[in-house]
């Protein structure tokens, strides 16, 4: 990869281009995927997945986001957003995904790295929560691997395939990713 800020040793952050709706709505959606996400959506026609894809590519008043995350190779591996920005707080939340055949590659880790770089280190925010179900175990444990604290549950706030689950929140400061990652401050 390059010395480009959105370029890490396995991935790369890019925003949204015209050819990404048609590439992403020729895969076969991934249900136990989306379950993972929030719930099992209704089938949508191409034109308005190409319309979801052109409103997540919109440059937002706020600093709010959504990045196409790619490998090394340029292939689409997933995406990451960032959501409920309030730049008088300096806090944000975020939301990744990575697509299923590219699942325990260490890409959701660096593509959170660089945005928390980014935002912490060039945008002045200072706190971060990231929204984890609690039915995902890998999610979990990969945001307790990046430095997150868990700072609580919501009881029964998700349902999904006949059961409610809980939501778990967590938090990580600016100072707390500094002491964790110590060449993001560099």
């Amino acid at each position: 990869m390059s010395s480009n800020f959105w370029c890490g040793e396995k991935v790369r952050l890019r925003a949204v281009e015209e050819h990404d709706p048609e590439a992403a709505s020729i895969q076969e959606p991934d249900t136990d995927l989306e379950r993972f996400e929030d719930f099992i959506y209704f089938p949508v026609s191409k034109r308005q997945h190409r319309e979801t894809w052109e409103h997540l590519g919109r440059k937002r008043d706020d600093d709010t986001f959504f990045w196409v995350i790619e490998n090394a190779e340029g292939e689409r591996v997933g995406n990451i957003g960032t959501f409920d920005c309030d730049q008088r707080v300096g806090a944000f939340k975020y939301g990744v995904v990575i697509l299923r055949p590219f699942w325990r590659r260490g890409y959701a880790r660096e593509a959170i790295s660089i945005v928390l770089r980014y935002y912490f280190h060039e945008l002045r925010y200072q706190k971060v929560t990231a929204i984890v179900y609690v039915f995902n175990k890998r999610s979990q444990r990969l945001h307790e691997g990046l430095g997150f604290t868990l700072e609580g549950r919501l009881r029964r706030t998700v349902y999904t395939n006949g059961t409610l689950y809980d939501e778990l929140f967590f938090g990580l400061t600016r100072e707390e990713f500094d002491d964790h990652h110590p060449t993001a401050a560099v």
